[in-house]
């Protein structure tokens, strides 16, 4: 009987191995190596926690071999490409480009194998808010006072965006109003050029506003016109070239033989010394008495160079 087992032994290792290569050979056939170009999306890892990217490739094209069910739950998987920032810091970077394929795969491309990242601190900085009115309320009734709850905000993000601020605008519509009201308006940030600046955080996203208005009084716009001193006292090397109030014109409303003598309203004077690059800074105006204004404190804009 063993010598009869001993016998049955190599036909079936000959069976087994051709089993085996038949089986290489339909999977083969069924499911063959194949070569394939892909877009992929980017992951990125290991950010510090103060530091934000600011501008980064969201994909890169690879080109891969192996077989159709592997590329397909390659696809199906979702990101295997990553950029591991942990050794960069704030500034524009470089970076390789990892991947994670699954068995099965071979890689035979990444372009590009290094990626432009550029990576900014994260900063805050509080701001005051500047309510700006439009339309006119109803007939016979002017803006006594204009409040704003909370007076300044906290603004969030990459450090270029939150240096790029000039200032935080509540924009408010009187249009068809006859009686003092409360409404809560979204600040938004814009910069030098009144364009928003998108992808900060603000706090409170909400600001109160109080309106108070009045039946009676006529009312008249007229120019803000800075007041500054100190402007030879500049940071070294540093030249005034220009003051701008913001807004630079303002309702006021009173007594119609008051308004009749006011053809501008004058800033409390700003300290201009030992600025050093362009910068902006609150004043209240000087209101006479019995003369009322939508709001009672501006922002001076002060431009240098050198």
């Amino acid at each position: 009987m063993q010598k009869l087992r001993g016998k049955n032994i190599v036909p079936k290792l000959v069976a087994l191995i051709m089993a085996v290569v038949l089986w290489i050979y339909v999977t083969n056939e069924q499911n063959p190596p194949v070569e394939a170009s892909l877009t992929v999306p980017l992951e990125l890892r290991n950010v510090a926690t103060s530091l934000v990217v600011v501008d980064a490739p969201d994909s890169v094209r690879i080109k891969v071999r192996g077989s159709r069910s592997a590329i397909t739950e390659l696809q199906a998987e979702g990101t295997k490409f990553f950029l591991d920032m942990r050794d960069y810091d704030e500034g524009r970077h470089n970076v390789k480009v990892y991947a994670q394929l699954p068995a099965g795969l071979e890689l035979l491309e990444i372009y590009p194998e290094k990626v432009p990242v550029r990576l900014d601190t994260v900063v805050s900085r509080k701001m005051p808010v500047e309510i700006h009115l439009t339309g006119s309320a109803a007939a016979g009734t002017s803006v006594a006072k204009v409040v704003a709850n909370p007076e300044q905000v906290t603004i969030e993000g990459p450090r270029s965006l939150v240096d790029s601020v000039g200032k935080m605008e509540l924009s408010l519509d009187l249009s068809g109003k006859n009686a003092d009201f409360d409404i809560a308006v979204i600040p938004v940030p814009l910069d030098v050029d009144s364009t928003e600046v998108t992808g900060l955080t603000v706090n409170p996203d909400k600001v109160k506003i109080t309106v108070n208005l009045v039946r009676g009084l006529n009312t008249k716009t007229v120019e803000i016109r800075p007041i500054i001193y100190g402007y030879g006292e500049l940071a070294p090397g540093m030249m005034l070239k220009g003051v701008i109030a913001k807004p630079d014109k303002i309702d006021i409303s009173g007594d119609p033989q008051i308004l009749d003598k006011i053809d501008y309203i004058y800033t409390e004077p700003v300290n201009v010394a030992g600025i050093a690059k362009d910068t902006v800074r609150e004043a209240k105006l000087q209101l006479k008495t019995g003369v009322l204004a939508s709001q009672d404190i501006v922002l001076v804009q002060i431009s240098v160079g050198h």
